[in-house]
């Protein structure tokens, strides 16, 4: 049989069996090993009588696959060589439509006779082509599954972007405390989509309102969660202004937050002691940092949508919105340059390989 008709072969064979094309591979390269292009042998049983098969593995089991026994007492087996075929198709060119199956597939070594036959007496030349024709022929009709990076979009952590470096100082004609507040209710509007979150403008007096912080959570009729929000440092002497609201969080099973810019230690240690919890923009840093794009986009549109509909107030609007468009574009930008850089660094290893 000559290459071409073994090919013939192996492509109506394929298309029932395809772990036939890594157990035709793994044949070429087990006799390519055992070098038999350059003992002219005229069939299989010529190959066996210089090397015969081991019907017993090491360990004293039955031997499902291929192994002969060397000149030196040594065996080799099938099994490997058919492992690096299916790892060339499935690990490195991500064809996994190919079968896992090398068990299966070695143990299907002798449903080929005519193939073992032929291939023991083909030059290595010829070997070495049908291999590259199985292997053409494999990553041609199996479809490749490798990731493409190019068919997503990767948003930036907009929120994360915010907390980092948004400057919350107010300028002309922003009511002061306003970004943070704002900052403050975007994270928990994100991290607690079960529950309705209520915020006003600030200084509007949250008991006149009949509320107990400047941002609440409600599930329903019950209070989950609520915020007093501070844009200054807290300090010890403002812990007895905090001691109704941490009365009525306490009443009421919800969870109590305190947040600010910063704590005193003595201060933090007293909002804990209240059953309050503190929370500096650093805190809330470290928990979006676990957030992925698409809670971030959700706490920067509840910033937005609070500082637009709440506070009314364009000038704050515009550089929040001005500020999330131009750190978006300056990350992605980063991060596209990133990945450049990545991509040119093994061609940039090679030039200098070939010059020395």
């Amino acid at each position: 049989m000559t290459p071409e008709e073994l090919f013939a072969e192996f492509e109506k064979a394929f298309e029932k069996r395809k772990f036939v094309a890594g157990l035709l591979v793994a044949y070429i390269d087990f006799f390519a090993k055992l070098q038999t292009p350059s003992k002219k042998y005229q069939h299989f049983k010529a190959f066996l009588r210089d090397h015969p098969r081991q019907t017993e593995t090491a360990a004293g089991a039955r031997a499902n696959t291929l192994i002969v026994r060397l000149k030196d007492e040594s065996t080799m087996s099938l099994r490997p060589f058919y492992n690096a075929a299916e790892r060339f198709y499935r690990a490195e060119n991500k064809r996994f439509d190919y079968p896992s199956a090398a068990p299966h597939a070695t143990q299907a070594w002798a449903d080929y006779p005519k193939w073992l036959d032929s291939l023991v007496t083909y030059s290595q030349a010829e070997l070495d082509s049908l291999k590259e024709h199985v292997n053409d022929f494999v990553l041609e009709k199996l479809k490749s599954q490798e990731f493409d990076p190019s068919s997503i979009t990767v948003e930036p952590p907009l929120f994360q972007l915010v907390l980092k470096s948004f400057d919350i100082t107010s300028r002309k004609g922003e009511p002061s405390g306003a970004s943070f507040q704002g900052i403050v209710f975007g994270f928990l509007r994100a991290d607690n989509p079960h529950l309705q979150i209520e915020i006003d403008k600030v200084r509007t007096g949250s008991k006149r309102l009949q509320r107990i912080g400047d941002v609440d959570g409600w599930e329903g009729a019950r209070l989950a969660i609520s915020a007093e929000v501070k844009q200054f440092t807290l300090k010890a002497d403002h812990i007895p202004d905090l001691e109704g609201f941490a009365n009525a969080t306490g009443r009421r099973g919800a969870l109590g937050v305190v947040a600010a810019l910063d704590f005193e230690d003595e201060a933090r240690t007293s909002i804990r002691e209240m059953g309050l919890i503190p929370l500096t923009r650093a805190d809330m840093l470290n928990i979006v940092e676990l957030w992925d794009p698409i809670k971030q986009r959700t706490a920067v549109a509840s910033l937005v949508y609070y500082v637009r509909h709440v506070e009314k107030n364009s000038s704050l609007s515009e550089r929040i919105e001005k500020f999330v468009t131009e750190a978006g574009d300056e990350w992605t930008a980063a991060r596209q340059n990133k990945i450049a850089e990545t991509e040119a660094e093994p061609l940039v290893k090679a030039d200098s390989q070939e010059v020395e």
